[in-house]
Parts: structure tokens; sequence; C-alpha cells
């Protein structure tokens, strides 16, 4: 992991289509690279107009990530489901399912390219909405 990676609170990660690995971000700025890593208290987010962009351009850009802290990678569980996202299918990440996520507890960030989260456990049903509303 980069030195200037280590120790900070919240991260923005993407996989760099071209390098093939992992950016990390912090404000904005690209501060590293790295082949695999995790975060917890996982947050996903897409910019819907950069989306919309995308598919009218046809042109790639990053308008998707996970945001999160950085923690120490461990074993992916059965628990784990892998996060896709494509933005010509869904403005959203998505689990194998189709089902739209929103959240993670915890995501493990793979050398190839894949990302697996555990979803935060919830008493009901999930509650997806946009833009955001209470439930």
């Amino acid at each position: 992991m980069p030195a200037a990676a280590a120790g900070r609170a919240v991260l923005d990660i993407h996989w760099h289509l071209v390098r093939r690995t992992w950016s990390i971000r912090e404000a904005g700025r690209v501060v590293g690279y790295v082949s695999a890593l995790a975060l917890r208290d996982v947050r996903f987010v897409v910019s819907a107009a950069g989306v919309a962009r995308i598919r009218r351009r046809g042109q790639r850009e990053v308008v998707a990530y996970a945001r999160g802290a950085l923690t120490e990678s461990r074993p992916v569980t059965d628990s784990a489901q892998r996060v896709h996202f494509n933005p010509y299918v869904a403005a959203a990440f998505l689990l194998p399912d189709g089902t739209p996520i929103a959240a993670a507890a915890f995501v493990a960030f793979l050398s190839d390219g894949s990302c697996r989260a555990v979803p935060i456990p919830s008493e009901g049903p999930p509650c997806v909405s946009w833009p955001p509303s209470p439930c």
C-alpha cells in the first residue's frame, strides 16, 4: 500500500481500467495504486449525471466508487457477495441477482478487479430509493 494512503480515515476506491489496479483517491486526488485492499463502513457512490454522460458519449470516466475506511484485509467469507458496476446496465452497484447495493460493512477489493462485500445486516427488506428518502 502506498505510504500516502496509510493512516487515512476515509478513502474513495475505483478500478483503473488502463492500469488494471485499484486507485486510491482522497479529497478528489489520486494518492496511490494497489493491487488489493479492504475497506470497512463502505458506501457505494454513483454520479447519475456521470452515468448519463457515459451513455450519451460512449466514453469511459470515473463516475462510481466505494467510499470507506481502510482496514486490514481478511479472508473473504461465504457471506461476502460479488459487487459490480456497469453504467450501461444500471446507475447503481449491483449484487449478482441484480439487486442494488448502497452500503456494506466490509468490502475486499481483489487483485483480479473484482470486489466482494459483506452487506450490512438489516431487519427488513432493503430500502433503495433516489433521491434518498426515509423508508
